[in-house]
């Protein structure tokens, strides 16, 4: 007998007083469905309604043997835009965006067109998108748009996170729990500090010198000249560090799970411009663009719901005065903020909905959203895995 035959004689057999219970059952759903409170439908909201699919799951609990997965006949999309369209077909902006899916990352072409570089675990665009630099187990290699490597670099320890200095001359990446930097043709791996926490490191702004942020194990974000190895500033301990970023004009972006902080170029926290989540609510990432304008995911927790929030010259400059304000709202999680690169749209991922979301900036005054993004990065297999990452979006067509 096959393991499909044995599944269907299991669930043939009758539970004792199933029918009984299926009626309880169905009383307690009507009763609760014909006292709800009726709501206004949104222009952006859930996609079905979170009653219908709750109404549905306890429904098909009460219908189904002991034993059956209900949770396999219910996904988890029960959010997302209305609307959208159907594949990525086209980029709303000039550049290419790189997305890391569970099988390795693609490159993605203005007209849509997908370029797959092979199995990695993370990749990296070059400053002007001349190259990806990509990790993959204990391996750093720098590929070609195309897929063909250039240069490989190994390690005893697995790597990650590796990021090209904006001079085009530098690479920074994580080996096990140390931060190395090896130069841009393969050339001169050495090690730049020990004890680092699993954090990103970020290249300051500007071709002029290598400069780079790296996160301690303690908490502390450093702050170094890596030719020099002369130590810039150092910031304080923080709990929860999530992201490092810079402004276009050299501030120190630091987000934690509940705070969004900005240090000035001498790594003091500049007056006013610390933004605190509040209670029951979880920072997910923040994106910066031109201006000093910084985007963040807030998420709350019970209602499990994420707003995108707006702060205005998130800088040094009088007009950070201006407060935050949400430019949209969804269930779920919104995160892997990134903006195109002319600062125009910005991009989110939405696991919860299956979607890419491309927001017109900087009010949201257009929304385009893709659909089965899964499977568009996945292609082959069921939309059930994890969701693609948002790893960047650079430059002009070569």
């Amino acid at each position: 007998m096959s393991g499909r035959d044995v599944r269907a004689a299991l669930l043939a057999v009758p539970v004792p007083d199933e029918l009984e219970a299926q009626r309880r059952a169905w009383r307690v759903v009507s009763a609760a469905h014909a006292g709800r409170e009726p709501l206004p439908r949104r222009a952006r909201g859930l996609r079905p309604l979170v009653a219908l699919a709750v109404l549905a799951a306890v429904v098909a609990a009460a219908l189904s043997p002991p034993g059956r997965a209900v949770g396999d006949w219910i996904r988890d999309r029960v959010a997302g835009e209305e609307n959208a369209e159907p594949a990525l077909v086209r980029l709303p902006a000039a550049g290419r965006l790189l997305v890391v899916s569970e099988r390795g990352p693609w490159i993605v072409r203005r007209d849509g067109s997908k370029r797959f570089l092979g199995n990695y675990e993370d990749a990296s665009f070059s400053p002007s998108g001349s190259f990806v630099v990509v990790t993959g187990g204990r391996r750093v290699v720098a590929v070609e748009p195309d897929g063909d490597p250039r240069w490989t670099v190994t390690r005893p320890a697995p790597v990650a996170d590796a990021r090209w200095a904006p001079s085009g001359f530098r690479v920074a990446y994580r080996a096990g729990d140390t931060l190395r930097v090896v130069v841009a043709d393969g050339e001169g791996d050495r090690l730049l500090a020990d004890a680092v926490a699993p954090v990103p490191p970020a290249w300051r702004p500007g071709a002029a010198r290598n400069v780079l942020a790296y996160a301690e194990a303690d908490g502390r974000v450093r702050v170094v000249d890596v030719d020099t190895r002369a130590q810039l500033f150092r910031t304080p301990r923080a709990r929860s560090l999530r992201r490092l970023l810079w402004t276009a004009d050299g501030l120190l972006v630091v987000l934690t799970e509940t705070e969004l902080r900005l240090h000035g170029r001498r790594g003091g926290l500049l007056e006013g411009a610390t933004i605190r989540a509040e209670p029951g609510h979880e920072l997910l990432d923040a994106a910066v663009v031109g201006g000093g304008d910084v985007v963040y995911a807030d998420f709350q927790a019970e209602a499990r719901q994420t707003a995108l929030v707006r702060a205005s010259c998130f800088g040094d400059g009088p007009c950070r005065r201006i407060g935050p304000r949400r430019v949209f709202e969804g269930a779920g999680h919104l995160q892997d903020l990134v903006f195109s690169p002319d600062g125009r749209w910005l991009l989110a991922g939405w696991p919860e909905a299956d979607q890419l979301l491309f927001l017109r900036s900087p009010g949201v005054q257009k929304v385009v959203a893709v659909d089965d993004v899964r499977r568009e990065f996945d292609p082959g297999r069921p939309p059930s895995g994890p969701f693609p990452r948002l790893a960047g979006w650079c430059c002009s067509e070569r």
